[in-house]
């Protein structure tokens, strides 16, 4: 069965939208990855703790390593690291490793010139690979 991706698009924060979708996807009962560029992972870390007092996030940068309790979003560089292929969220340019394997990805794509173009590059491929695909604004 194909993956399927759902692309939001135009995010002014991207880091921040990503929060909203975060809350949305532990919901679901899939386990939940984040793949993160490094220099974005303390930001996105602080963002997740910050995010809604109300509504605690359970997350962490995770280290590949130690053992993960389910409901516990991991933070991470490469997606192909992650110990499930659940629920995969992309902040990151590029399309992650194994993105294809997961059983849904949502992509987030910010404004910036560079942003949109490496958005559609992904788009392409995930078509071309077959992925059911969608397409939402994050604009708002």
């Amino acid at each position: 069965m194909a993956v399927q991706v759902s692309f939001y698009s135009d995010a002014a924060d991207p880091l921040h939208f990503a929060c909203r979708l975060v809350r949305r996807a532990l919901a679901s009962g899939k386990p939940v990855g984040v793949c993160v560029a490094v220099s974005d992972s303390a930001r996105l870390d602080e963002l997740l703790w910050s995010f809604d007092p109300m509504d605690f996030i359970p997350h962490r940068r995770w280290d590949g390593a130690s053992p993960t309790p389910p409901g516990e979003v991991l933070l991470v560089s490469d997606a192909a690291g992650l110990p499930h292929r659940g629920l995969l969220l992309n902040l990151s340019l590029a399309l992650p490793a194994d993105a294809l394997a997961f059983e849904r990805v949502l992509e987030v794509v910010g404004r910036e010139p560079d942003a949109v173009q490496a958005g559609r590059e992904r788009y392409r491929t995930y078509k071309q690979a077959g992925a059911q695909l969608d397409h939402f604004t994050a604009a708002g």
